[in-house]
């Protein structure tokens, strides 16, 4: 399925068929909330299936502060890069709800996609899509105010993890200023006044923790 939202497409029609293929070739595995998946400097001879919740992957400076890179729900993979390309996974992954994943042997993997060609196209789709959200980040990064860097991730969030309401995409994340802050490179307090700020302009709605965008 393609989703639409303004200017920001996405395409996720790879998430049913690596579901459809893998969600029974590994290992389930169940974990809570806030618990680390990945996190040690090292390679990995297996790849992930998401089969429900949400996981964040994220980088952690010197100081400990965390800069969001990636959020992945059902029907997405990770772990896939270092696997393939045979180095030091990168990055750190987290649950951020309950989450159980099948864990998929490299040799298991890499034998079903020979006998099943067809599905590298759903690789490929997976890959270059993420590729594409940290496209869209580097740009935002290098030329967008706080502001607009701000409203482009509220943008892209509720296309990747929203649902449509009557008024607009309703973010499917209870993201906190902090959260939202440490993506775009800013602060909380500055985060939280242009909140307010685009609320007033009629962009987004508040309602809790939820944000809605029109």
């Amino acid at each position: 399925m393609s989703i639409y939202n303004a200017e920001y497409t996405i395409n996720y029609e790879y998430r049913n068929v690596l579901l459809t293929h893998f969600k029974d070739m590994g290992e389930i595995i169940d974990f809570n909330k806030d618990t680390l998946i990945e996190f040690e400097y090292k390679k990995l001879n297996y790849i992930y299936l998401i089969l429900n919740g949400i996981v964040k992957q994220f980088f952690l400076d010197s100081n400990g502060v965390e800069k969001t890179i990636l959020i992945l729900t059902k029907g997405d993979m990770f772990g896939e890069i270092t696997m393939i390309q045979n180095d030091y996974d990168r990055v750190i992954t987290r649950t951020y709800s309950p989450v159980k994943v099948c864990k998929i042997n490299k040799d298991i993997f890499y034998d079903y996609l020979k006998n099943n060609p067809y599905i590298y196209d759903s690789i490929l789709l997976m890959i270059t899509t993420k590729f594409r959200i940290l496209m869209y980040q580097i740009y935002d990064k290098t030329y967008l105010s706080t502001k607009e860097r701000l409203f482009s991730l509220l943008r892209r969030l509720s296309v990747q993890h929203g649902s449509l309401k009557e008024t607009g995409y309703e973010i499917n994340l209870n993201l906190t200023h902090e959260e939202l802050a440490t993506m775009i490179g800013s602060t909380r307090s500055t985060v939280t006044k242009l909140l307010k700020t685009l609320e007033s302009e009629g962009k987004i709605t508040r309602n809790g923790k939820k944000i809605i965008f029109h």
